[in-house]
């Protein structure tokens, strides 16, 4: 059953959607002119006034901001940089992005962006998936910096979902905690939360039979990589939905109950898909970065975000009846995950879904990508699924592996099976990409 937070406004024809989204992005240039020293300084030097944004072509003419400059800005101007337009007393929660890629950064919230944006914002989210207040939602995750789930746990508390808290249990109690409470939605990243189904059937748990009829991923592509969704809901006997965002922007994407592809939240978000090179807009269906301004944040707001995800818009009205654009695939990849090998931009995410489609192979693997110029081919560690897997069994699966590989992504990898339990296992973002130096 399709459910909406903003009916009138999630359903607006998309030429009143850019109306919209241009008053607002007009009226966020204005403001952090006023109140960032960082965006004042650099829509200076760029020649860039609220009055010269007329049209959504003029949006163009507003430079990017990258996460380059804001690290930057941090480091010059303790605590928080200067590209934020409240004072730093003015936050009631803070968050800091992973680190993943290098330096963390840091990223403060009003009590207005969190209690009242924050809520906004996460509230297409809730009524996207179809969670009601009756709901019971567990969450295993532990506390710490960086933003996670929090806004969407702080979410549903507001509409009055029932909250189980999962941090600082092994992955063993959490699974009996989920049957315990009879919780109905569970939210982790996608690795973890086949892990958590695997260890399931280890343990004898059965969750397609338990409560549990939603899962919502984030963290990773998983969601919309077609094998590891069935696979999810398969594990879970649940409907599984994307969660898309980051720290530094927050949540900005959702996947409805028709599983079409990811909706992007045009009603606090102006999106950009960019051509990588030219910074041009890509057409309709063509893989682009995607690149985000925050329409209603007051504290750090973002505008032309270049975020580093590889996404596909599709801009027809969804099956759910939303207008708002969605992304094809969710996001694809990242611009710093994607790779060029053999003449072939490769996604780890493609390379994941046929993985996830080979039986004899466990859910783990890894990518090892070679220095080029070294004359070695890519490689693909994998493990067996289990010790029944005959070595028979197991060549043909590598070979009909790489039959799929080379014929879908046009390269010949080397693959390398490795022992059972002998790959990383991960209850967070999983890194899977060796590149060798």
């Amino acid at each position: 059953m399709v459910k909406m937070w903003r009916p009138a406004l999630e359903t607006l024809p998309r030429e009143e959607f850019e109306k919209r989204q241009l008053r607002l992005f007009r009226g966020q240039v204005k403001y952090v002119i006023g109140n960032s020293p960082f965006y004042r300084r650099k829509y200076k030097e760029a020649g860039v006034t609220p009055g010269d944004i007329k049209s959504m072509d003029d949006v163009q003419k507003v430079p990017f901001t990258t996460k380059m400059e804001l690290l930057k800005s941090q480091e010059e101007h303790p605590l928080f940089g200067d590209f934020p337009c409240l004072p730093p007393e003015a936050a009631c929660r803070v968050f800091q992005t992973s680190g993943t890629t290098g330096t963390p950064l840091k990223v403060p919230y009003s009590k207005k962006d969190w209690f009242k944006n924050c809520f906004e914002q996460f509230s297409y989210f809730v009524y996207g998936y179809g969670i009601e207040s009756k709901d019971v939602v567990f969450f295993p995750f532990i506390y710490g910096l960086f933003v996670a789930w929090w806004g969407l746990q702080a979410t549903m508390e507001q509409h009055g979902v029932t909250i189980v808290p999962g941090g600082g249990q092994s992955s063993e109690t959490r699974l009996k905690s989920i049957v315990d409470w009879g919780a109905t939605v569970v939210c982790g990243t996608p690795t973890y939360i086949i892990y958590l189904g695997e260890l399931a059937q280890k343990m004898g748990i059965d969750l397609p039979g338990s409560k549990v009829r939603i899962v919502v991923t984030a963290g990773e592509p998983g969601a919309q990589v077609p094998a590891t969704k069935v696979l999810i809901e398969k594990l879970w006997g649940a409907k599984n939905y994307d969660d898309i965002g980051s720290t530094e922007i927050t949540n900005f994407g959702f996947e409805c109950v028709m599983q079409k592809g990811t909706h992007m939240n045009d009603a606090m978000f102006l999106p950009e898909s960019l051509d990588k090179e030219t910074g041009k807009p890509v057409g309709p269906g063509e893989v682009g970065e995607l690149v985000l301004s925050n329409l209603c944040c007051e504290t750090a707001p973002l505008l032309r975000y270049k975020t580093g995800d590889l996404v596909k818009f599709v801009y027809d009205r969804c099956e759910c009846g939303r207008t708002f654009r969605r992304m094809d695939g969710g996001v694809i990849g990242r611009t710093d995950d994607m790779f060029h090998f053999g003449g072939v931009n490769i996604f780890p995410s493609a390379i994941e879904n046929f993985i996830r489609q080979v039986p004899e192979f466990s859910n783990e693997y890894q990518l090892v990508v070679p220095r080029q110029g070294s004359g070695k081919r890519l490689g693909i560690r994998v493990e067996p699924a289990s010790p029944d897997v005959s070595d028979y069994r197991l060549k043909s699966a590598v070979k009909k592996f790489l039959d799929a590989i080379t014929y879908n992504i046009k390269i010949t990898p080397e693959v390398e099976v490795t022992a059972i339990g002998s790959l990383p296992r991960f209850e967070g973002k999983a890194r899977r990409i060796i590149r060798e130096s």
